[in-house]
């Protein structure tokens, strides 16, 4: 005959609550590893970094003037006019200036950022013609700011623009124009 052991009844609460304890510890050990990732291959992490962006309002140029030579005259060797971007008028070698008709720079507004910085490009050169087919060449442009600019607290400035004008020898007499193309682009 088998004989039935019974837990003396002092010890039975405290049985109950190592079993409980144990279960208890258990579950918590097994819930730590699934939420640290314990339970796959290997460890796994993650973290977070901050994503950022900008947006700047582009950059606007408007025309206020454009390049003007005023009255000049050519002679029999060739001969350049100088305009530079300060409005100052020199001619060289076989072309003069007409000095009662006057001549500036072209000038343009740029608008944008607040004490933003820019790069200017200027063309490389711009041919002007005359209703009779005769034209010139332009070259050599300059501006003021030079190459790079920085707009003003209200994020405006002012460019002047001005060039060498290339005056062949014995050039017809009439009205010469073209059209020329400036960049800025912020840097």
């Amino acid at each position: 005959m088998k004989r039935a052991i019974t837990p003396h009844p002092a010890h039975k609460p405290l049985e109950q609550k190592l079993v409980h304890r144990c279960w208890r510890a258990a579950g918590t050990a097994l819930l730590l590893a699934s939420t640290l990732g314990l339970t796959g291959q290997g460890w796994a992490g993650s973290i977070t970094a901050p994503v950022t962006a900008r947006i700047v309002s582009t950059v606007n140029l408007v025309t206020l003037s454009g390049i003007q030579f005023g009255e000049i005259s050519a002679s029999s060797t060739f001969g350049t006019i100088v305009l530079e971007p300060g409005g100052a008028r020199i001619s060289t070698q076989g072309a003069a200036i007409n000095s009662a008709v006057p001549g500036g720079p072209a000038s343009f507004e740029i608008i944008g950022d607040p004490s933003a910085t820019y790069i200017i490009s200027l063309p490389d050169s711009v041919t002007l013609s005359s209703s009779n087919g005769q034209s010139m060449q332009m070259n050599q442009f300059t501006s003021l700011p030079s190459q790079t600019g920085q707009l003003d607290a209200s994020g405006r400035q002012t460019l002047f623009v001005g060039g060498t004008l290339n005056v062949d020898p014995n050039k017809p007499y009439g009205s010469y124009s073209g059209v020329m193309s400036v960049t800025v682009e912020y840097n």
